[in-house]
């Protein structure tokens, strides 16, 4: 009984002494429009005032780091994970973030890497439908729905957003800041504002455009909007 005490009591010292090195469980994305939380049924209006449904929101992460509060750059994870609005367990991270971060770092997309070393697994497998060809290169991030405005078979609007090579590389690096009470909070939760997409720095009308289907212009403009879409949550 004495031995087990023991270890029962060291085990308890050593969670302990984990968690006082960390904030937070894990990260949690969150999605809104105009900021009401996203619903699928729910029929939003972007900047140009064109209604429009969304059903489907997918994209990838990459290459996470923080910055503490000495400028120290520590590296959290080096996996790609996939975000899918609808798939609840896909929006929360399975690291930690230590405690005195003041910053935290992370893509959108999949590194040329990735893109140019043959078939990959896990959630960069073609099969996951976030991929064009061998020549293109993975679908960093996507978007489709419904809009009056689409003038398009089912007034549908899809923009699938990639490129991985100059002149039109659609990664984009995300830097956002943490407030010493944001970095209290378990999980730290990353509000991902969907209007974004249409006005972040370019208007984006569905009506001019309602697809995207290769890297380009229309991409690079789509890319910054969304790259503008993240805020860490007050509440």
């Amino acid at each position: 009984m004495q031995q087990n005490w023991k270890i029962t009591t060291a085990l308890l010292v050593f969670i302990f002494v984990v968690n006082m090195g960390y904030s937070q469980s894990n990260i949690q994305f969150k999605f809104y429009f105009n900021h009401q939380t996203w619903q699928e049924d729910s029929i939003y209006y972007n900047s140009a005032k064109e209604a429009l449904q969304i059903n489907r929101f997918m994209f990838y992460t990459s290459q996470w780091k923080a910055i503490n509060t000495q400028d120290d750059t520590i590296e959290l994870s080096k996996e790609h994970y996939l975000m899918n609005i609808q798939d609840g367990q896909s929006l929360k991270l399975p690291f930690h973030i230590p405690a005195n971060v003041k910053k935290i770092l992370f893509n959108i997309g999949v590194d040329s890497i990735k893109n140019t070393t043959g078939i990959q697994t896990g959630v960069l497998d073609p099969a996951k439908g976030m991929f064009w060809t061998w020549r293109s290169g993975y679908i960093m991030a996507k978007l489709q729905g419904t809009s009056p405005q689409a003038n398009t078979a089912g007034n549908r609007f899809n923009y699938e957003v990639g490129g991985f090579q100059s002149p039109y590389n659609a990664v984009r690096t995300i830097v956002l800041a943490l407030t010493p009470m944001q970095t209290q909070k378990q999980p730290l939760i990353i509000e991902t504002h969907l209007e974004k997409w249409f006005n972040g720095k370019q208007l984006i009308q569905i009506s001019e455009n309602p697809n995207c289907h290769n890297a380009g212009k229309l991409a690079m403009q789509l890319a910054d909007n969304y790259a503008t879409m993240f805020t860490i949550s007050s509440n």
